[in-house]
């Protein structure tokens, strides 16, 4: 039986309104990605599957659906044995859905089933707390101990069919197939090749390794999906969520699922804690290959995750604004699956530049994903020296306030002090502001003559049409560390003066409005000047 569209979304309807549960919340958020739903009741959270089919998993009908739902609460027990707390159906009765956990007398025909959790706090989860700046080598070190633990007593049985080297390329190569429709939009052509040739080196390379590996027991059952999401710091070390569709998946080398989540720690900008943590693991576990097997699995982790995003990017059911934020995601995805594939870039200085709105922190978090450089931002600087929150907002005249010309100033000279601070602890270091004065752009031309290293121009530009959409649907976003307005564009305009001090080869104008083809092989170009 294969349910139709219409069916499951009556059913997340259903259960999207407060109603539906008999604890009555006071609200119900609801997330979902390319394989579920997810209901965020209170206290207690519901998941549900799509009746969906890739080549990875299959959820078409229901009979399957209730099949991974007991699956989930089984092997995520494993890691997180007071949160699954149960398998329940949804009933439907006259055109009527009702949750049928046993606390209710309803009854009717199952139509769908739900994993019952128990909510965990946001605040405790570790991408949460990374971003606050909450993080040390203690938690890495706690981390790891758990982890060295759960798959020292993992499962082995399947480890040579899983861990067969053979078995490993043809993930990558499913992965690369299902990638292709994606070249030009979430991943540049030089990219793909890049990341194809590298890994096809790799593999040819370290055959016999991965092989003996696999017969060593280090290759085990393990979560199969290990990101900084999915750790919670409460009540110990809980981590949850793990891949229950596909043994296959959740089998792997152990140095695999290491680097996920040093992966994701690099994704966040935290190269250091991401050392940390495999430095500490490595030391637990006696594991001497990690560092060999990691560039490798690093890769095919970010590629994978870039290849989920793009997924999540073209879905009709998803909201625009979230397969907006997929599509960007994937980009810097694929960017930094390309930096693993690349090695290490030399030095270099990366200079961000442009007009409110034109796309400038969206290039340069893509360039510090591609390059792994320290990334500086006037907007998160300037609010820091004002003694504001990055995300607070600072409602002000053009050129008053935090935004006079004196401020302005004493931003851009922190800038220049920290990002000559930041060569002592990173090979690059990419900073993101207007840079509409002259006067500025030369201090930091200096800079790079006194380090003795490239510096390179990033100005981005946009139509005008684009730049003023952008402004109006950023305006009062939570998330969101700019005050630019309309106003403020239009000031900038007006003021901002040409790169004539910038030489012809290290400026690069990057039209972020143009197809994204061209634009990642443009910022494809702006790497290699720096590498």
């Amino acid at each position: 039986m294969k349910e139709s569209a219409g069916s499951i979304a009556a059913i997340v309807h259903a259960l999207s309104c407060k109603e539906f549960y008999p604890h009555r919340p006071e609200e119900v958020e609801v997330r979902q990605t390319h394989i579920s739903y997810v209901f965020l009741a209170g206290p207690v959270v519901y998941k549900i599957k799509k009746p969906v089919r890739f080549s990875f998993l299959d959820y078409s009908t229901l009979d399957r659906r209730r099949h991974f739902c007991k699956e989930e609460v089984r092997l995520n027990r494993r890691l997180a044995p007071d949160v699954y707390l149960d398998v329940v159906p949804i009933l439907e009765n006259e055109g009527r859905f009702f949750l049928g956990d046993g606390a209710t007398e309803h009854s009717g025909k199952k139509v769908e089933f739900a994993v019952k959790m128990r909510r965990l706090p946001e605040a405790q989860m570790l991408a949460t707390l990374i971003r606050n700046g909450q993080v040390g080598t203690e938690t890495m070190d706690r981390l790891a101990a758990k982890l060295v633990a759960f798959h020292a007593g993992a499962r082995t049985e399947n480890a040579t069919v899983y861990g067969a080297p053979e078995v490993i390329w043809q993930r990558w190569s499913e992965s690369l197939r299902e990638t292709e429709p994606f070249v030009g939009r979430t991943i540049g052509a030089r990219q793909y090749r890049a990341i194809k040739d590298f890994n096809a080196g790799f593999y040819r390379e370290h055959e016999s390794l991965l092989t003996a590996r696999a017969r060593a027991g280090r290759v085990r059952e393990g979560h199969g999906d290990l990101r900084t999401e999915h750790v919670c710091l409460t009540d110990g070390i809980v981590i949850f969520d793990c891949v229950e569709f596909s043994a296959g998946l959740r089998t792997c080398d152990v140095s695999s699922e290491l680097a996920f989540l040093a992966m994701d720690l690099d994704f966040l900008g935290e190269p250091a804690l991401s050392a940390e943590f495999v430095a500490a693991y490595e030391r637990r576990s006696e594991d001497r290959e990690l560092s060999i097997l990691l560039p490798f699995y690093k890769c095919y982790r970010a590629y994978v995750r870039g290849k989920v995003e793009s997924l999540k990017s073209r879905e009709a059911e998803v909201p625009l604004a979230e397969r907006e934020m997929a599509e960007a995601q994937a980009r810097c995805y694929f960017a930094l699956a390309c930096r693993y594939a690349g090695g290490q870039p030399r030095r270099a200085l990366i200079i961000v530049c442009g007009l409110a709105g034109s796309g400038k922190s969206t290039v340069a978090r893509w360039i510090q994903q591609r390059t792994g450089f320290f990334s500086l931002s006037s907007d998160i600087t300037r609010k820091r020296l004002a003694g504001l929150q990055p995300t607070e907002h600072s409602a002000q005249e053009f050129r008053a306030g935090i935004y006079r010309d004196a401020f302005t100033d004493l931003t851009y000279r922190t800038l220049l002090a920290e990002a000559e601070n930041s060569f002592r602890r990173s090979r690059g270091v990419i900073v993101d502001a207007t840079f509409q004065d002259a006067k500025q752009r030369r201090r930091f031309l200096d800079l790079g003559d006194r380090l003795n290293v490239p510096t390179v121009f990033v100005e981005c530009q946009a139509a005008e049409a684009e730049i003023l959409r952008r402004l109006e649907k950023r305006a009062g976003a939570e998330n969101e560390a700019s005050d630019a307005t309309r106003e403020v564009y239009l000031r900038q305009r007006s003021e901002f003066m040409p790169l004539v001090e910038v030489l012809a080869d290290a400026h690069f104008v990057v039209k972020t409005d143009a197809a994204p083809a061209g634009v990642l092989d443009q910022l494809e170009s702006v790497c290699e000047r720096a590498a």
